[in-house]
Order: C-alpha cells, then structure tokens, then sequence
C-alpha cells in the first residue's frame, strides 16, 4: 500500500509541477451589478469601527478559475450579495491558471488599497504542502471566510454498495482492485489517500482530470471524490449513491447521508472545503474591516443563504482574526499530512 501511495502522490506532484511550468492567465471579467440599495444598507454597510474608511472604487473579487465552475459559481452568487451592502460595486474577475496560482500571483501584484480581494480556496495551503505553492496567507492580509462546503464519496447507485462499510470491506476482499477516483493535486486527491490510509483498504487510486461522473456512470472507476455540489445533481437523481460525506455536520436537507464523524473518522478536518478571501498585502486594516463587515452582512443574508444553498454551498462567516487563525492551522495541518502520506 505504501508503494501506491507513493506511485500516486508523485502522479500528483508531477501533474502540479506541469501546471506551473505551462501557467498561463486567462482573464475575464464580469460585472455583478448591485440591487437597489435602500437607506438600510447603504448606511448599514459599515460598522462603528469601519466608518472611517469607504471605498472609492468598484471591489474587483479575483476568483482564480475558470468562469462557470464549481468555484466561481458560489463566487458571483456572494458577489452580488456583497455589492448590495457595500458603497461600490464587487465584480468578478476570473485568473485561471496553473491551479489557481496565477491568480494568486497576480492579486498580489494589484493595488493594496481596499479595491481588491482573492477567493482563497483550499488549494493553496494544500499546494504549498507539496511545495509548488511558494505564498501563504502570510503574504496577504487575510480578511475572512465565506463560504464553506464538504467533500463526497459517491458509487453508481447500481454498484450494489449502500454505505461505506460495504466499500471498504469490498477492497479489503481485492486489495489494490478497487477504483477510487480523484484528481491529481487537489483536495480530493488528499481525502482519497486519507481514507486508504484510514480504513486500512488498499485501493486503486485513479487520477479523473477529466469527465468525473461519465466515468464512474460508466463503471470504468468504483466511486470518486468531489465537493458536494460538484455531484449533488447525480445525488438527488438518484444516479449516484453518496456513502460519506468528509465532515462533521449534517448538510440542511441531507441530513440522511453519512458524515465521517458518524462513521466514526477522526482527522481529517483539515478537508474541509472552504473558502476564504485575501486581500493583496498593506491594504489598510480599515478597509480589511469594512470588506470583512459586507461579507458578514451577505453570509448572514436569508436570500444569499437559500441560492448558494441550491448550488450545494453554505454562507461560512469569520471574523479577521478568527480566520486567520484558522488559516495558521490549515496550513499547519496539511504540512504534517503531506509528510504523512509520503512517508
């Protein structure tokens, strides 16, 4: 099981290391216009302590994928709630390349005066674990979370498999014959060598670039891993069983899946698929403040919580210093599960 491991994880790094080499930067803006903006928000936009500082320009959010996926999707939907309670517009940008690094790159280049923020996706800290992320947190200036999220472990609904008992105890029978799909470099990647490690099962890890579920509707791959909202449409089809869910809270409306806290799983919070903001390092701590003050007012929105709701997503607020502090511990726990899993 080591070797696979190992065969997998330098499968992985190999596929990263390629980005970099070929990153490019693709960029395409759209505007996300505000709704009407009644005395309330317009003068609720900014708390006591963030009155003092008002944005003079439109906030560019700098998402760094491509326009229409699974990250940029939850991004517009909270950008048009955050332009409805701050003084400006926030409009998307998106920067893709190299894995979401060139987007990285580039923001930290921009101006450093409240009119820019990053989405921060796990895939930084998880990339500089495996060192072809050369940034951190630590050369931004975090401004909070948004948006939070989970991992899934889906099978054919026709496979037979009910729960992840049976999956387990099925590649236990035929070590190393069990498909499990990922893709190579990301957070799925890891859950899927957390759960080999884990359970004790010696699966067949399968890299999925591309054309996840026509693999796995076509059986060439036993189950693979995604965002919940990647596989949630196959979900409540009925076309894909989810037999784990990589967190410790019922998702509202789902609460019939299985969490691993359920099955008795420890670890491995540090997959969980959330989503923060960064803003390019010696932006004022007052328009950090206020930034962080809109994004609180559109979490805790019942309308932005019901959309991002529908794409599968959960509004996540924190405060500055509760997510940088959650970052600290981030970036700490996947150094110590990138040593793991190589050693």
């Amino acid at each position: 099981m080591k070797h696979t491991k190992l065969r997998f994880l330098a499968t992985a790094l190999a596929a990263v290391l390629l980005l970099t080499a070929c990153a490019g930067g693709a960029a395409s803006t759209q505007t996300t216009a505000p709704a009407s903006k009644t005395a309330e928000t317009q003068t609720g936009a900014a708390s006591e302590d963030t009155q003092q500082w008002v944005p003079t320009k439109d906030i560019t959010f700098v998402v760094p994928y491509e326009a229409g996926g699974n990250s940029d999707i939850p991004a517009r939907i909270f950008a048009k709630y955050m332009s409805n309670y701050a003084d400006v517009s926030v409009n998307v940008t998106n920067i893709e390349g190299a894995g979401g690094r060139t987007g990285a790159q580039q923001a930290m280049e921009m101006d450093a005066d409240g009119s820019v923020i990053l989405m921060q996706p796990v895939a930084y800290p998880m990339q500089y674990s495996m060192g072809v992320a050369s940034f951190t947190y630590e050369d931004f200036e975090p401004v909070g979370q948004w948006l939070d999220s989970c991992l899934a472990l889906v099978v054919n609904s026709g496979s037979g498999i009910e729960n992840l008992e049976q999956f387990i105890a099925k590649a236990k029978e035929t070590p190393g014959a069990v498909k499990l799909g990922s893709v190579s470099g990301t957070l799925p990647m890891f859950a899927a060598m957390y759960l080999q490690q884990q359970s004790g099962a010696e699966f067949n890890l399968v890299d999925l670039s591309h054309n996840k579920a026509p693999e796995l509707m076509s059986n060439r791959v036993d189950a693979y891993i995604d965002g919940f909202g990647a596989v949630k449409q196959y979900v409540d089809s009925g076309e894909f069983t989810c037999i784990a869910l990589f967190t410790d809270t019922d998702l509202e409306g789902y609460e019939q899946l299985d969490t691993l806290a359920e099955l008795g799983y420890s670890g491995y919070e540090y997959l969980k698929q959330s989503f923060g903001m960064w803003a390019p390092k010696g932006t004022p701590a007052q328009a950090v403040a206020y930034i962080n003050n809109v994004m609180k007012q559109a979490a805790e929105d019942p309308a932005c919580q019901e959309e991002l709701k529908a794409a599968g997503f959960a509004a996540a607020y924190m405060t500055v210093e509760d997510y940088t502090s959650f970052m600290a511990d981030t970036y700490a726990k996947f150094q110590e599960a990138a040593a793991g899993l190589a050693g």
